[in-house]
């Protein structure tokens, strides 16, 4: 036996023609998804500071978040956007008796220190955007000073020379 249908579903108007969002929600997902992976395959992009002049060369690699420097001609700075706080002075560098140096080897015990803290695996790599009028005996002394600090794996950023 059939029952009467009710008033209000007598008198509905049917909808025409709607979107359907859900088939285009799901395109969009995929899409995001397969942006996100692209970008975490191929790597982090860094950008060069302002305060140095890198040299360039043709040797590629992966960028590591990392512990980041700045070597440039008036000392060792923390790389940060604005206003580096600087860890080393020329004088620092330049005098010959100085192998380590304090005020770097402390920041990285520091950040050493703060990455432990966090609950974080130390893994010991080092980031070093050296300017290119940088001479060898400054840059060895950094090395030193980051080997002493136990950052075993030195990263330097340069500038990819066009083929």
């Amino acid at each position: 036996m059939a029952f009467a249908p009710s008033k209000g579903a007598k008198h509905r108007k049917k909808e025409q023609g709607g979107m359907i969002l859900g088939s285009m929600l799901d395109m969009m997902v995929v899409i995001l998804l397969f942006l996100l992976k692209l970008m975490g395959s191929t790597g982090a992009m860094m950008k060069p500071s302002p305060y140095v002049q890198l040299p360039t060369a043709t040797v590629e690699g992966k960028i590591e978040k990392a512990v980041s420097i700045l070597v440039n001609p008036e000392g060792v700075f923390e790389d940060m956007e604005k206003n580096p706080r600087q860890l080393v002075n020329k004088e620092e560098l330049a005098d010959p008796e100085n192998v380590v140096l304090t005020g770097l080897e402390g920041y990285l015990v520091e950040q050493k220190a703060f990455t432990e803290k966090l609950g974080k695996k130390f893994r010991g790599i080092i980031t070093i955007q050296c300017d290119q009028s940088i001479s060898y005996e400054w840059l060895l002394k950094v090395i030193n000073t980051c080997g002493q600090a136990e950052y075993g794996t030195l990263d330097f950023v340069v500038i990819k020379k066009s083929a």
